[in-house]
């Protein structure tokens, strides 16, 4: 659908009167553009034929008023001699001349009769002057309307030149600023890292991938802290668990904490509750997380893929250690939760070795 300011002016004034009155028959819309052309719509659509002979001249010497048709330009035969009172009446067509329309002249030359019950009369003196009035009212406010249109659309249209400049200066700025953000960023997170490397007593290192999420990392900075903070805290447990010096942060590590807080919450819940326990119920944690992340990449869940998606990576043969070293704990942690750790209870033999035997242990003592 076009917009007023792109449809042709004299075609958005032809269908303005003929659908705003009931009372035009005939309409004429001429526009006259500086160059010297002519474009003339009617209410059946754009008159195609020759331009009448003539218009020229009644455009420029005729003046705003009522007229017969066969007064006009669009009828051959000419009045000859005195007009009649009868053709008086019969003037029905009302000339309306030279109308601003932007970018042209506009004259409108239409047919108006009685409707109604009087539609085979004649238009009263006070009718015509009532129409004459309300058209050229009605089409100069179109017209103004239309105006405006336009110029907001060529200020919309510079404006999106100027947008698109300002878009390409952006990106190049951007360019040249790339490498010096990310240097600012990293120096950025290394102060907290400092930071916490002080307060937990750990060496926490960043990893590349950890570098390269941080160049498109869109939280807001300040929550930034606290969010590694919490997430080195889990990671501290594990950790220290493993005997492990140090920390090496990843890219998981920067993202949203809204349900690891309630984690963090939960597990210091937890070790206030395991007691002796807590060690064992971190360590399958970490390892139930380490084999989600392994079926998620489409691995078989064996000591060799979870060691190496645990954050720290570890050795098969410490994880069969650690296992072994705790197989009483982790059947009682198993025993007593029941819905926990799926994967590695279901999927992973190690695990199912270690309670196997630890059952038949028991067994025999009792």
């Amino acid at each position: 659908m076009l917009l007023s300011s792109n449809i042709p002016v004299q075609q958005l004034v032809t269908d303005f009167i003929c659908t705003a009155l009931p009372n035009v028959h005939e309409i004429y819309v001429i526009a006259q553009y500086p160059n010297g052309g002519t474009q003339i719509q009617t209410r059946q659509g754009e008159y195609n034929d020759k331009p009448p002979t003539g218009i020229s001249h009644f455009l420029s010497s005729g003046n705003s008023g009522w007229y017969h048709l066969s007064e006009t330009p669009f009828l051959n035969n000419s009045i000859i001699g005195q007009i009649s009172l009868e053709m008086e009446l019969e003037k029905d067509f009302l000339f309306l001349r030279n109308i601003d329309a932007y970018n042209c002249a506009l004259h409108i030359l239409v047919q108006l009769k009685p409707s109604g019950m009087q539609k085979n009369a004649y238009l009263l003196s006070d009718q015509k002057k009532q129409f004459e009035t309300s058209i050229r009212g009605f089409v100069t406010s179109l017209l103004q309307t239309r105006n405006t249109d336009k110029d907001i659309l060529k200020n919309i249209a510079k404006g999106n030149t100027l947008t698109r400049n300002e878009i390409r200066e952006t990106k190049t700025q951007l360019t040249k600023q790339s490498e010096n953000f990310e240097v600012a960023v990293s120096q950025f997170i290394q102060l907290i890292i400092n930071k916490l490397q002080e307060k937990y007593g750990i060496v926490i290192k960043m990893s590349k991938a950890f570098i390269d999420e941080l160049k498109v990392y869109n939280q807001p900075f300040e929550e930034l802290e606290p969010n590694l903070e919490i997430h080195i805290q889990i990671e501290l447990n594990l950790a220290l668990i493993q005997g492990n010096g140090e920390i090496i942060l990843m890219p998981t590590h920067l993202s949203s904490l809204s349900s690891t807080k309630a984690t963090v919450i939960q597990q210091n819940q937890n070790d206030i509750n395991l007691g002796r326990l807590t060690k064992t119920y971190n360590l399958l944690d970490r390892y139930e997380n380490a084999a989600e992340a392994a079926q998620n990449k489409g691995l078989s869940i064996i000591g060799k893929n979870i060691g190496s998606n645990c954050v720290p990576s570890v050795s098969n043969a410490s994880i069969t250690d650690a296992l072994n070293k705790q197989a009483k704990k982790v059947y009682e942690l198993f025993q007593k939760y029941p819905q926990k750790w799926p994967i590695i209870r279901s999927e992973f033999k190690s695990v199912a070795n270690i309670i196997e035997r630890e059952s038949v242990r028991r067994q025999n003592i009792a």
